[in-house]
């Protein structure tokens, strides 16, 4: 197992049951297939595809410029460069993800294999803290400032697109600074000293450790308004590290529970089942947040066991789910994402609905080149 990833038969050669077969591989750059003449769902339109990684600085142009058909992971922070071009049609739909905002409330046992909860050891232990600090950030402003609106502030774990599951009844920790200082003032989060800044019910100091990803300046951008939004309700909230984090470095620190972090932000895509297993149970090393209960384990285990094959059962527990964490916020929802897929006005009859998507081997041309932008 260890050579694999230096293995021809992976690196290479890969085998495919695919529409396309592996032509040529440029490690970093692109990827080139040809047809597949024998597959299953029947043989491809195309002679070939070529997929190609693209900087996210030059990808507009590119687009403008008709050097690609299907743009995927296109960001909406790049949306006013494209949205007068003439040469694609731009595709939209929600997409099976959120961020969030994780609290550190204790520590993973490895010998074990489990999490430990211990709030009394955590600076954000206290339920109220949470709330405060999930009412004082201004992510609608976020959205509609950075993203265009193609966000929009998250109200549970459970994206929309899953409709019957979602629960569209919940709130959410919609912006809210005067709430937020009323809920920190009544849990005992006073100013002692005067220095502008609340100290913890026992009249400690309170520094919160804020560990954010590195990305483009819109990133950076974003943590500093966060932590301002903190400091506007009397929270001292600094970056781990004093700045945005690289993410592989990131996600280490995460996993290792670094005592640097009491804060973090981060997001998952839940592919087409939102089931919170693996993510959020006592015995998932993903369960970043570090945060079981009773409750908690029975509701998750309860969304997969065999009485979920009734469909009112399983949603029922999704919302007991969605409930529980919104009132316990061990991780508070952020965001959900809309996602746009530009695609130019040579390919056929182009769907990327959840429910009845193109597949790759449908797809057709209708010239023999991409179309520039007039």
């Amino acid at each position: 197992m260890k050579k694999l990833i230096e293995s021809d038969a992976v690196r290479k050669n890969p085998v495919t049951l695919g529409p396309f077969k592996f032509h040529k591989i440029i490690p970093g750059e692109s990827v080139q297939f040809v047809k597949n003449h024998y597959y299953w769902k029947g043989e491809p339109k195309l002679d070939g595809v070529v997929v190609q990684v693209v900087p996210s600085s030059s990808v507009s142009v590119a687009i403008g410029a008709g050097k690609f058909d299907i743009v995927i992971g296109f960001s909406a922070t790049k949306w006013p460069e494209i949205e007068d071009f003439t040469n694609i049609d731009i595709l939209g739909r929600p997409e099976l993800y959120y961020s969030y905002l994780g609290f550190k409330l204790g520590k993973w046992d490895s010998a074990r294999r489990e999490v430990v909860t211990d709030l009394t050891r955590s600076p954000v232990g206290n339920k109220a803290l949470r709330q405060a600090m999930g009412y004082a950030l201004d992510v609608e402003a976020v959205n509609e400032v950075f993203f265009y609106n193609f966000r929009q502030r998250a109200n549970s774990l459970i994206p929309p697109a899953f409709k019957s599951y979602h629960d569209a009844s919940l709130q959410g920790y919609v912006y809210d600074p005067d709430r937020a200082r009323q809920i920190l003032d009544e849990a005992g989060f006073i100013d002692v000293d005067g220095d502008g800044f609340r100290e913890n019910p026992d009249g400690k100091k309170l520094e919160i450790k804020f560990a954010t990803m590195a990305g483009d300046t819109t990133q950076d951008e974003i943590a500093a308004y966060y932590l301002q939004n903190w400091r506007d309700v009397g929270l001292n909230v600094t970056l781990t590290t004093g700045r945005t984090i690289e993410v592989n470095s990131f996600y280490d620190k995460v996993e290792a529970d670094d005592p640097e972090i009491h804060v973090f932000m981060g997001a998952w895509g839940t592919g087409t089942n939102p089931s919170p297993s693996g993510l959020y149970g006592k015995s998932d090393a993903f369960n970043f947040s570090r945060f079981t209960s009773d409750f908690l384990e029975e509701t998750i285990q309860n969304i997969d066991s065999p009485k979920a094959f009734d469909p009112k059962f399983r949603a029922e527990q999704f919302r007991l789910w969605q409930q529980y964490m919104a009132e316990e916020a061990p991780v508070i929802p952020l965001q959900f994402s809309y996602e746009i897929v530009p695609v130019n006005k040579r390919v056929k009859h182009y769907s990327i609905d959840f429910a009845n998507p193109t597949e790759l081997h449908e797809v057709e041309l209708l010239a023999k080149e991409p179309l520039k932008s007039k």
